[in-house]
């Protein structure tokens, strides 16, 4: 019995990667669990039992194998308490019988550090001595009473963190405060401890932190803490406050004031925030990720150096949110330094897996293209954990606002999941074999950004340095030049020299690179660097010898530069021929390189970012390659020459010999002739969003309101000063449900209407309508019931029968909730049946249902409808032998489902929009559907205001013209098979 819950323990844990390619081969088509994605998995209702079983089963039907338990705004069942860690505990052991692992998450919602208000309500002084001083001016004979530090006329005033509703109404915590993190620890963990800590370091492997930071309190303050003054003088050997004023303005020795400062605030945030972690996750046997808000670097006001926090992370962490492109300082998708910090560390330090926090606030029209095309470009620079942002326990008021996209059953693509799950599965395993090695390391400039963050506004020289960098080492990672990033505070600890080595924890590099704005070195590393020259090491510096060392003016590196002028090399403009070269040419367009060796040979991974032009290149030394295939997990021959699609990649190993067969060469394909048109249908009743209505409440008349403002006014008025309490909340124990206690007259009553031309077939409408325990629903005054058993998206969203009620002209949907409470969220109505839409001068009327083309479902009466249209072809096949290719021509969509003859055949997402259904033809007549799925983009917006594409944020639904647009004005993707579809034949050899 020992002998066999050993095994079962060893099966759960997580075991060290591949270092070798023959195990990687043996493990690719069914890798072990640990390399499933894991999703943070929203608990964000009343959460049950029964809840948590349909989410686990929902996760591990599409081939979910781990999530992130993940509290979030909207949770209703109390955070902490007895019965959170029995749900915990009921989830826990759900995943043990279905083989999935679970991961915590150490906050309700984020920035971790306050536990769901917990902290602060028990601990005071963890927020209430200040967190920063504010400069203010003061008149002649003004007390200096007020001013923890007076120096002239300047009076610097202690400030804090203002009281939140995100903080469960408290201030934000001081997490560079001694003994803070220690409360926020045993806070939050021991409930945890006692639930599950038998499942510690196995079934349960780790923890995440979310967002923790030490930004100043408030606008034009600096960061300070009780005990700044004293640790600076320990530190730094003098008293900072007669030099304040440095920090505010560029007056006295203001870059070595700055610069002593900054790095005191990282030696507090790693020793006060980052060692209790690690120390405690060490002796838990739980792995810490997550991570910090790297994307306002060069800025150091929410941490001075990210990567520097990164070292204390069994599995380093980053996000990379929304779903747009951008190369810039603080872009989040395509910033390649981010991803490299994260990468650069967990190299550094031996460090296997590298996780990103992926999709979130992307919108819900984001595609699988997209979410391919984002995977892969991170799985190219170094990540290879993959944490999908979110997975939706529900989608009940305004929790569906909550940074959408939602990996669940609320999406019509969620059946087809499984095909993104097991691609990302095995690119996990592939890119987490073996290790990535660099010849070249580049100095992060994050000391010499420091010296021009002033605390009012920062230097333009600042961003200057941060925009300089990120050129660089994007312009460096285009070129497949294989280098490391360097954080001087990992440097002091972690580096030394060997030889002609310059080395970081595990890896030895032959070049050091110092690039564009570098401007100030910290002592530990000239000390480095000049042991690194004596042993014949080699300098590449694209600036003049840094003329600071710790801040303060310098020739130390000007002398140190002269004394090896060889070794030293000076160069003005980035060329990639001055690094060693690397092993891939491009010979079109631009893709990028991730290469991990392992025993064996090398795992290459190759990723074109641009959906709008393809790739190629060349391996220039390969002498035997093996394509892997993500996809089907299956192995075969390469050539060292290869193309990649818009938005395509290409994974391969690098051996000494082979047994896989080569692909067969392509052929000319010939298209089958079609029997008959193309017909299409929808597969689903059409929809209508109402999202203006008149609302009534405590003698009050709102009319042709926006749904939002309306739920907010109906909030205040009952008490909740700032709105909707669900979405601008993190509930403090049970603070919100205590208030729900409302008198018998209380409520509201809120009307949607819509105008129903002549010829409509009303027979099968229904309206959607949530929380039916709430709400009481009439139309046109008569009292509906809802469907049993019946929904909608989600679970919670009732259906109810109007379709005998509804007739030409103005029709009328009535809400209301008699008293009030606190769940009485008001939300669209949603109609729906057999009709059109159509864009009116204030939103949109219902028309008869029109025969539905190829073409823009907006222009065919369906602007609004998020669901499938299915399109069909008939074509006759004498011959069955040589292969079949089904082939889309333009079209917009989520994904296009294929289905041959009643089966389904597989999905088409990516470039070049094909799919082999060859074993799926019969010799005869052959039915082909091509189901192009929407998003509930077009459902639930955002539709009004400054709506950006490829981000969603719940801020962005509370804005709506005044009064309700025309159809025409609203925000809507543009879906639909645009062409006819082909049946390509590749004759057989």
């Amino acid at each position: 019995m020992i002998r066999l819950f050993l095994l079962l323990l060893a099966s759960c844990a997580m075991a060290s990667p591949p270092d070798s390619g023959v195990r990687m081969k043996q493990l690719f088509a069914d890798p072990p669990v640990e390399y499933s994605s894991a999703p943070l998995l929203v608990w964000n209702g009343t959460v049950t039992d029964a809840a948590i079983d349909r989410m686990l089963d929902d996760l591990n039907s599409q081939h979910v194998r781990g999530f992130f338990i993940h509290p979030r705004p909207g949770l209703i069942t109390p955070y902490l308490t007895t019965e959170w860690f029995r749900l915990v505990r009921h989830a826990v052991d759900g995943a043990t019988r279905r083989g999935m692992q679970v991961w915590l998450y150490d906050e309700n919602s984020y920035p971790s550090g306050f536990a769901g208000g917990n902290v602060p309500a028990s601990h005071p002084d963890s927020y209430n001595q200040g967190q920063g001083l504010v400069r203010r001016r003061l008149a002649q004979g003004e007390s200096t009473e007020s001013c923890v530090v007076h120096i002239g006329e300047n009076c610097f005033e202690r400030v804090s963190y203002p009281a939140r509703s995100w903080n469960a109404g408290f201030p934000y915590v001081d997490l560079i405060k001694p003994g803070v993190t220690e409360t926020f620890i045993e806070t939050t963990m021991s409930g945890y401890e006692r639930a599950i800590g038998d499942e510690f370091g196995s079934r349960v492997p780790g923890i995440f932190t979310d967002e923790p930071n030490i930004h100043p309190p408030v606008a034009q303050s600096m960061r300070w803490t009780p005990d700044l003054f004293p640790q600076f003088e320990k530190r730094w050997g003098y008293d900072l406050r007669p030099h304040l004023v440095s920090l505010f303005e560029p007056a006295g020795d203001w870059r070595k004031i700055r610069h002593d400062y900054y790095s005191l605030l990282l030696d507090l945030f790693i020793d006060r925030w980052s060692k209790p972690w690690h120390a405690y996750t060490e002796k838990k046997r739980l792995q810490w990720t997550g991570h910090y808000w790297e994307h306002g670097w060069p800025s150091p006001q929410d941490g001075p150096d990210n990567m520097a926090m990164y070292a204390w992370h069994q599995i380093p962490g980053i996000d990379m949110l929304f779903n747009q492109f951008a190369e810039g300082v603080h872009a989040q998708f395509g910033n390649v330094r981010s991803v490299k910090e994260l990468a650069s560390v967990a190299n550094q330090l031996g460090r296997r897996r590298a996780l990103s926090e992926t999709y979130g606030g992307g919108g819900w029209s984001l595609r699988f293209e997209d979410m391919k095309r984002l995977g892969d470009w991170e799985f190219a620079l170094g990540v290879n954990f993959l944490n999908q942002h979110l997975s939706f326990q529900t989608m009940l008021g305004v929790r569906k606002y909550d940074y959408p996209q939602s990996f669940s059953y609320h999406a019509s693509w969620w059946p087809q999941y499984h095909v993104l799950a097991r691609y990302f599965e095995r690119l996990s395993l592939a890119l987490s074999s073996g290790r990535e090695v660099n010849p070249v390391v580049v100095l992060e400039p994050t000391t010499s950004a420091w010296l021009y963050a002033a605390v009012t506004s920062p230097d333009l020289r600042m961003e200057q340095i941060g925009e300089s960098f990120q050129q660089f080492v994007t312009a460096m990672s285009k070129q497949h030049i294989g280098y490391d990033l360097a954080s001087e505070n990992i440097l002091k600890t972690h580096a030394s020299v060997r030889g002609s080595g310059f080395v970081v924890g595990e890896r030895t590099y032959k070049l050091f690179v110092l690039p564009p704005g570098t401007e100030n070195l910290d002592a530990p590393t000239v000390k480095l660097l000049e042991a690194y020259l004596r042993g014949g090491g080699q300098v590449l510096s694209f600036v003049d010898p840094p003329g600071r060392v710790d801040g303060a003016e310098s020739k130390t590196v000007s002398a140190m530069a002269a004394r090896w002028p060889k070794q030293w090399r000076r160069a003005e403009t980035f060329d990639a021929r001055l690094f060693p070269p690397a092993p891939v040419e491009t010979t079109s367009g631009e893709f990028y390189l991730m290469r991990r060796v392992t025993d064996d040979g090398e795992v290459l991974f190759a990723a074109n970012p641009s959906l709008e032009n393809s790739a190629s290149g060349r391996f220039l030394n390969a002498t035997v390659l093996e394509r892997l295939d993500p996809f089907q997990g299956t192995v075969t021959r390469q050539n060292g020459e290869f193309r990649l699609a818009p938005g395509g990649s290409l994974l391969l190993f690098a051996g000494k010999s082979s047994q896989a067969p080569y692909e067969a060469a392509p052929r000319q394909r010939t298209p089958v002739p079609p029997a008959g048109p193309l017909t299409a249908r929808r597969t689903a009743p059409n929809t209508l969003k109402l999202d203006y209505c008149n609302a009534s409440f405590g003698g009050k008349e709102m009319k042709g309101v926006y749904f939002f403002k309306a739920s907010d006014a109906i909030f205040q008025h009952y008490g909740f000063s700032e709105g909707n309490p669900w979405h601008t909340a993190v509930q403090f124990r049970s603070a919100i449900l205590d208030r729900n206690h409302f008198p018998a007259g209380s409520g509201f009553s809120a009307s949607f209407s819509f105008e129903v031309r002549p010829g409509v077939d009303t027979s099968s409408m229904q309206a959607v309508v949530e929380r039916p325990g709430i709400f009481k629903v009439r139309i046109n005054d008569t009292p509906v019931e809802p469907l049993s058993g019946a929904w909608w998206i989600d679970r919670d969203f009732a259906v109810y029968p109007i379709g005998a009620h509804v007739r030409g002209g103005r029709n009328t949907i009535t809400v209301s909730a008699q008293p009030m409470s606190v769940f009485a969220e008001l939300e669209p109505v949603i109609v729906r049946g057999d009709f059109s839409v159509r864009p009116e001068a204030a939103g949109w009327s219902l028309a008869p249902a029109q025969p539905l083309a190829t073409g823009s479902w907006k222009q065919q009466g369906l602007p609004l409808y998020g669901e499938q249209v299915a399109y069909l072809r008939s074509f006759p096949i004498e011959d069955t032998s040589g292969r079949y290719t089904v082939r889309l021509g333009r079209w917009f969509g989520t994904l296009a489902k294929v289905r041959v003859n009643g089966a389904d055949a597989g999905v088409i997402a990516w470039q070049p929009y094909e799919l082999d259904v060859s074993k799926f033809v019969r010799k005869g007549r052959n039915e082909i559907e091509i189901r192009v799925h929407g998003s509930l983009k077009n459902v639930y917006g955002p539709h009004h205001g400054n709506v950006r594409k490829g981000f969603a944020g719940p801020h962005m639904m509370r804005y709506a013209p005044e009064t309700q647009p025309p159809g025409d004005k609203y925000d809507l993707d543009d879906f639909g098979l645009f062409e006819d579809f082909e049946l390509l034949r590749t004759r057989a050899q």
